[in-house]
């Protein structure tokens, strides 16, 4: 291994007692981490089997005990190491009868988790269009994180339905089937620690020392665990980050290492600074951004390489400009000599890639989705353009079937194989037959006859609106108003989904493509791999990820898409406040110090959000960056039009220009593209929405 810097030495060779080292990105942590093991065994005299070390993944702790054993051999050396749920539990299968368990208890996992859950609700009459069991699951998850039990959770009520007797049902459901869930693993050590005084000093008792990696993220639950754990000793090394604390949503709390010191006065602070990873112009930028989050501990990260090129901030026209510039920037690199593997393209909100995914595919650059699928294969996806094919007379029988009982119509399985019987003996397409079903009187089809009489009777409005139908189908359908029982985060992300599909949707028919013919693209768009031309089992591709994905990784080549207000902080963040706002920056630090050598971030002067035109400022945390940190385009002046313009027989028409079409009528410029006789204009209509011109027939007038 590589010797310690003196950060680092003085951080692995601490006093005992709680001690708390501030691992900035890229500062070599987990060296620090193996080589305090290292310390405490050969110098003082710990035994490798007292020490537990504490990780939140199997991938991080199967990498400690691998660069355990580089260090010091034998396997690691004994070392007790693992996630907080596979400690817990090795100790539940030990004092879980304390708790009125058996020691033979099984793990309820997440799917088992949810088929139990449906099963609790369907004993209430309860329809999950009205209280999604995802929503019910991560409710609970909340309680338990917060180390609530049944009886102490706060009456909650979500479509007035209860949340806490279900939580109570759940619970004695659990009970009677002898297993536990994940959160149940930890909650119950907590239980042990805290009400069986044998049993805690027991277990206290087989540690001499604790240490946890990433201990910002840990939530309620876990920071009682490792107290209580170590309360007799106090042997606690903590190592984090919180500049890199962005997973508040699913219950971190960033207080837990900002407050360490409040929890154990005695602690020892280390400060690792000095970076391994990104070069000194990536380091000044993000020093920038998180310099200007209030509530965090100070600290400085310095490059160890050299200052390297400045990042850039590209201002582009939309969406699909944006996609086209982040694609010519990693082909310079590319052809620079830069494998594909070594560059991503990083995002706030998944409907990002929408833009991405066919702009890519379109230049036939190599791409994978990191950690989720496909725009195109997303469920919520899929069910609304099998509603808006049926509309169009371009769906089939399998777009029938997936949407015939969503939401939920009372068709069950059996139904199902009587609606796919009836439609493949009439001969006929899926939407002639839903036409057919919708004048007959057939008793066997009367739960899917209203939802054929939809589909029927909303064709006679296609041709009114820019979208063929397609807003209008799932609000009429109950299809969006099913999406907001899984609650507020997930229904919000599957709805931005579905709006950026229908931008797309308004696009692509603006340009002259049928509704069939865009259906084929979703199809090409729609692989059915998480890599798009390469072989995964080697892939070099470009990585797509979400930002928060992204969290321990690292590039030499990094986009940073949509950097800009309604993003990046999410629009969600600026309604919630202070605390949100201080992730959202959190984790645009994060997103920059993944880079190592080149960083890009992109704005859109233009988005298209469910049919609306949003004209989006930069991001509030790019503001008073210096100018020597970040390469900035010329902003123009207040009352100017943007810069990007073409001219065409003595006329420059600008993005932004008010315009006059001799058919269409007054419009605005969203985009120019090509050049020559080739250039085409994407024009906002009053009245008949977006059209994709080519500017030499296009007969406008300036107004």
């Amino acid at each position: 291994m590589h010797p310690l810097n003196n950060a680092q030495q003085c951080a692995a060779e601490a006093a005992d007692g709680p001690q708390l080292i501030l691992a900035g990105a890229g500062s070599g942590k987990t060296r620090t981490i193996i080589h305090r093991i290292g310390h405490l065994i050969a110098d003082r005299g710990y035994a490798p089997h007292r020490i537990l070390a504490v990780t939140f993944t199997n991938k991080a702790a199967a990498e400690l005990k691998s660069r355990l054993s580089e260090l010091i051999g034998d396997d690691g050396g004994g070392v007790t190491s693992g996630t907080f749920h596979s400690i817990s539990l090795r100790l539940m299968r030990r004092y879980a009868d304390a708790l009125g368990y058996p020691r033979t208890f099984q793990i309820l996992d997440a799917d088992d988790q949810k088929t139990l859950i449906k099963r609790i609700l369907k004993q209430r009459n309860i329809d999950s269009k009205q209280l999604h069991p995802s929503y019910v699951i991560g409710w609970i998850e909340h309680c338990k994180h917060a180390e609530l039990l049944p009886e102490q959770a706060p009456d909650h009520s979500w479509n007035k339905f209860n949340l806490r007797e279900l939580y109570l049902s759940y619970q004695q459901a659990l009970f009677d089937l002898e297993r536990m869930d994940f959160s149940d693993l930890i909650l119950n050590v907590v239980r042990l620690l805290r009400e069986q005084a044998d049993i805690a000093a027991a277990i206290q008792s087989r540690f001499d020392h604790v240490l946890v990696d990433e201990y910002q993220d840990t939530n309620p639950l876990q920071h009682e665990w490792l107290s209580l754990l170590c309360d007799r000793h106090h042997h606690l090394t903590v190592v984090g980050d919180d500049d890199q604390s962005i997973y508040g949503w699913r219950g971190a709390d960033v207080r837990h290492i900002l407050e360490f010191t409040q929890h154990w006065p005695e602690a020892g602070i280390h400060r690792l600074e000095e970076n391994y990873r990104s070069t000194g112009s990536i380091l000044n930028l993000a020093n920038d951004v998180i310099s200007h989050n209030p509530n965090r501990h100070e600290k400085t990260l310095r490059s160890t390489r050299g200052p390297g090129s400045l990042p850039g901030l590209l201002a582009c026209n939309d969406e699909y400009d944006e996609a086209k510039t982040i694609a010519r920037w990693l082909e310079q690199h590319h052809a620079g000599g830069i494998p594909w593997r070594n560059m991503a393209v990083l995002y706030r909100s998944n409907r990002q890639s929408l833009a991405m995914e066919q702009i890519f595919r379109q230049l036939n650059m190599p791409y994978r989705i990191i950690g989720g699928v496909g725009f195109f294969e997303r469920l919520e996806i899929k069910d609304a353009l099998a509603f808006w094919s049926l509309l169009n007379h371009c769906g089939d029988a399998m777009h029938l079937l997936r949407i015939a009982n969503k939401p939920k119509r009372g068709i069950g399985p059996k139904a199902l194989e009587n609606i796919s019987s009836s439609l493949n003996s009439s001969g006929l397409h899926a939407s002639q037959w839903l036409d057919m079903i919708a004048k007959q009187s057939d008793r066997s089809m009367s739960k899917l006859k209203p939802l054929a009489e939809l589909i029927s009777d909303s064709r006679s409005h296609i041709s009114m609106t820019a979208d063929a139908g397609f807003a209008a189908i799932l609000e009429d359908s109950g299809y969006l108003e099913s999406l907001k029982a899984l609650g507020e985060i997930e229904a919000e992300s599957r709805l931005e989904n579905v709006r950026a599909l229908q931008g797309y949707i308004e696009l692509s028919l603006a340009e002259g493509i049928t509704p069939i013919e865009f259906m084929d693209r979703a199809a090409l768009l729609q692989s059915g791999e998480s890599v798009h031309g390469k072989d995964e089992e080697n892939p070099e591709t470009i990585s797509f990820m979400s930002l928060h994905r992204a969290k321990g990784l690292e590039f030499d080549v990094v986009a940073i898409a949509g950097v800009e207000e309604g993003l990046l902080p999410h629009q969600r963040a600026i309604d919630e406040g202070e605390d949100a706002l201080s992730e959202e920056r959190r984790l645009l630090y994060v997103g920059i110090t993944r880079a190592k050598n080149s960083l890009l971030l992109t704005t859109a002067r233009v988005r298209r959000l469910f049919g609306d035109l949003l004209y989006p400022k930069p991001s509030r945390f790019l503001l008073n960056i210096p100018k020597e940190h970040l390469q900035q385009p010329q902003q123009p002046a207040p009352s100017a039009r943007p810069v990007s313009a073409v001219s065409f027989s003595q006329n420059a028409f600008n993005i932004g220009d008010d315009v006059l079409h001799p058919t269409f009528g007054d419009g605005t410029i969203l985009g120019v593209e090509g050049s020559g006789d080739a250039t085409r204009v994407s024009v906002q209509f009053r009245k008949v929405g977006i059209k994709r011109l080519m500017l030499k027939y296009a007969s406008l007038q300036r107004l």
